[in-house]
């Protein structure tokens, strides 16, 4: 074979082999827009789920006295946000000592604020918006009192709950002897799982 025919078959060779690693590929133009896409639906996922109600989650709940917490029973707290929004749903559901239940509530959050640590709530079943506020212990315990100040408009229950903060019917100095609707404590939550 002649030198000029053997380096033209290598030459189309080498084409032949370089086209088809390149094939697939993306231009780097497009590599890079597609990178961009992707880093900012992660930061709006991040920060929708940054936005989501911080006390979010399923709960055994506790009855507290006296500066102590009894063990957790069988009433349980179920709290979550919608992604993205300040609403949500709150769900409780309170148990005899025979395992019956008997007291549901069934709720729409309608609103939340983590920095103030109230989540305000509409149950299924009334007209009524009330308050439910949280602490959270140095130890990481989380407190919840239902100020059960339910009054028809979300403005009025907001002043409602300054008010009693304001009169110290509610705060969150001692949750565990006292602070919530007077002279009760504060109930405990201890995640499920």
């Amino acid at each position: 074979m002649k030198t000029s025919l053997k380096l033209t078959l290598v030459m189309l060779s080498t084409l032949f082999i370089t086209a088809c690693a390149d094939n697939g590929k993306v231009d780097k133009s497009e590599a890079d827009n597609n990178l961009v896409l992707g880093l900012l639906k992660t930061a709006e996922a991040s920060a929708k789920e940054a936005g989501q109600i911080e006390i979010k989650g399923t709960y055994f709940q506790a009855s507290c006295s006296a500066g102590t917490c009894s063990t957790p029973g069988s009433n349980t707290v179920s709290i979550q946000s919608n992604f993205g929004t300040t609403t949500g749903y709150l769900y409780v559901d309170y148990v005899n000592g025979a395992g019956t239940s008997t007291y549901r509530v069934n709720a729409e959050i309608v609103e939340f604020s983590n920095t103030d640590r109230v989540l305000y709530y509409k149950p299924k079943n009334s007209a009524n918006i009330s308050a439910l506020i949280w602490t959270i212990t140095a130890e990481n315990e989380i407190l919840i009192c239902d100020v059960f100040n339910g009054k028809p408009t979300l403005a009025e229950t907001k002043t409602d709950l300054t008010s009693r903060k304001a009169s110290g019917t509610v705060y969150t100095t001692n949750p565990k002897a006292a602070g919530c609707n007077g002279s009760f404590a504060f109930n405990f939550l201890t995640k499920t799982f």
